[in-house]
């Protein structure tokens, strides 16, 4: 489309720190009249704002080399990095899995919290080991292309009902596998949630109904989740098993992650 285009930035041969602002790796291509229709069910990803990278857990799906069939890498948002001001880079979750590498660029960025699109891949390290890569955020896509605007939406809201039980374990279980949490039973989690969200909380001797009390007693209260959130990633940071955590939470409570009210 015409004046919908950004060149990529050179990734090599740069001075270490160079922003170069006039580069992100964007294109919009629009479909020539009398296009083939979509097939059933297919069409449109629904697209959100990035919002600031907090470790966020994302899913992307790619085509590399030897894998006609895709496959789905995950990776957290980290905060902005590369040679263009308006990436965002991504690390991978996981030891083993799947890398972001060639096969992956122009790929939709998926949040599972808020079930939207909030970026496209632009480039991953040339270093496998690193699983490191970047990604142009839905908002910076809309300031290089306006008419995007009207695509993004707000994370619809959710009926707020109490999660189911087995929920409730699932997630229990996750906080149990963070190390900072597990090694006391999840009193210091509790501990460091506001007085007014903790004095429901009931103490248990056994760690598994500890931490699902925590979760029932956080879910059950508006400001619950929010701050049951704040806690887990003081304590366990960004380790992936925290972020996992984070994760279930963010898809049992009724406010998604963070920037859940983005929208145009």
């Amino acid at each position: 489309m015409p004046g919908a285009w950004s060149p990529a930035p050179p990734l090599n041969g740069t001075d270490p720190g160079a922003a170069l602002d006039g580069s992100a790796d964007f294109a919009v291509l629009a479909l020539d009249a009398g296009h083939p229709g979509f097939p059933r069910g297919c069409g449109p990803l629904p697209l959100a704002r990035c919002g600031t990278p907090e470790g966020q857990p994302v899913a992307v799906i790619g085509y590399p080399r030897g894998a006609p069939a895709g496959l789905i890498a995950t990776a957290r948002l980290t905060g902005g990095g590369g040679p263009c001001p308006d990436w965002v880079q991504l690390d991978g979750l996981q030891t083993t899995g799947a890398a972001v590498e060639r096969g992956f660029s122009g790929a939709a960025v998926w949040d599972p919290a808020r079930r939207r699109v909030i970026g496209l891949v632009t480039s991953a390290y040339t270093d496998r080991t690193a699983k490191v890569a970047w990604m142009l955020p839905v908002e910076a896509a809309v300031r290089l292309w306006q008419p995007l605007a009207g695509a993004v939406r707000a994370p619809a809201r959710r009926p707020c009902t109490p999660p189911p039980l087995e929920r409730q374990y699932e997630l229990a279980d996750a906080l149990l596998d963070i190390p900072q949490i597990g090694y006391d039973s999840g009193r210091t989690l509790r501990d460091a949630l506001p007085p007014a969200v903790r004095r429901n909380i009931r103490d248990h001797a056994w760690p598994r109904q500890q931490l699902q009390a925590v979760v029932e007693g956080c879910t059950d209260q508006p400001d619950g989740c929010p701050a049951l959130r704040s806690a887990v990633l003081t304590l366990g940071g960004g380790s992936s098993s925290a972020l996992r955590a984070v994760a279930l939470l963010d898809g049992i409570c009724c406010a998604g992650g963070p920037g859940s009210e983005d929208g145009a």
